[in-house]
């Protein structure tokens, strides 16, 4: 009785183990290029499109201006226990008649706002974050 109460946890184990594996790379991209393409590229002679992942606040207010509208929300990693990262909240800028720049939140010990993570170019935007 000993022995098979041992294989069945072991199967149990494995199963378990199995069913955590991890995503491969190509669902991976896809879920990538389905969420980028909910949002066509900004045109060339549009302000947005000189707005790069990687940028600071202060460089998209150049470009932009102040945003008409702003939301701030803490993503998944903000419940992480010791993750520390900068991740763990978001500030989406509404720009009306142009879109929205997603940036990721600064750290706890000052950093700002952080830096420009998605920019979601949208002429039908209305500038305001409370009607999404």
């Amino acid at each position: 009785m000993g022995r098979l109460l041992t294989i069945v946890m072991c199967g149990v184990l494995v199963g378990g183990v199995g069913a955590c594996a991890r995503r491969s790379p190509s669902e991976k991209a896809e879920r990538r290029e389905a969420a980028e393409s909910k949002y066509p590229p900004p045109p060339a002679n549009s302000p947005m499109a000189q707005i790069e992942p990687g940028m600071r606040e202060s460089q998209v207010q150049k470009i932009l201006g102040p945003p008409d509208d702003s939301k701030a929300y803490i993503t998944g990693k903000a419940f992480i226990p010791y993750y520390f990262g900068p991740d763990q909240t978001r500030f989406a800028g509404y720009y009306k008649g142009k879109g929205r720049v997603i940036f990721m939140g600064g750290n706890q010990w000052g950093g700002g706002r952080g830096k420009v993570v998605r920019v979601e170019y949208d002429p039908s935007e209305d500038g305001f974050a409370d009607t999404k």
